[in-house]
């Protein structure tokens, strides 16, 4: 019985397998200072896409992170502890077979040392779907991120909001 066990976990273990990734990449970032991957699918080169990124608070183990992809902002709380320091964001929808068809990046909390934050870039491509750029700020100047994903409306709140109700 146990041969019987240990075959069928040897059977099993040599088909799992860690994830592959086609892309990695590591960006060393100040606070506030802004990086972002350039993402455009195969076949819709006119459209580009970019996955934005800045860390704004740093205590001993936790980091705040925005990012923002497809105008969509979004704020993560990433640490050093174990599983803890990753976020997962789809490039491309999961159409028919979930776990093979994705296309996903992962951003990786990997380490904090005097005022610069370390990350870690993974993007999961297993149809080779994607072409993949690296807008580093240590490389190049991002003086103006990428303008197509960058439009977050804004409320001035210098100037009233509604219109005072006046009597006729």
């Amino acid at each position: 019985m146990k041969v019987f066990f240990t075959l069928v976990f040897l059977t099993i273990s040599t088909f799992a397998s860690a994830p592959i990734f086609e892309h990695i990449y590591k960006f060393e970032l100040k606070k506030d200072e802004r990086a972002s991957v350039q993402i455009k699918e195969l076949g819709y080169e006119d459209k580009v896409q970019n996955f934005d990124f800045y860390w704004t608070l740093f205590d001993n183990t936790n980091i705040i992170v925005h990012s923002k992809f497809r105008k969509f902002p979004r704020q993560f709380v990433l640490s050093l502890r174990r599983n803890l320091d990753w976020a997962s964001q789809t490039l491309i929808p999961d159409y028919q077979n979930p776990h093979i068809d994705r296309a996903r990046l992962i951003l990786e909390f990997s380490d904090y040392k005097k005022g610069i934050a370390t990350f870690t870039i993974y993007i999961e491509d297993k149809d080779s779907r994607l072409m993949v750029e690296f807008l580093d700020p240590r490389k190049m100047s991002l003086k103006n991120p990428p303008q197509n994903n960058q439009i977050v409306p804004m409320i001035d709140l210098n100037q009233p909001q509604t219109t005072p109700l006046t009597r006729n």
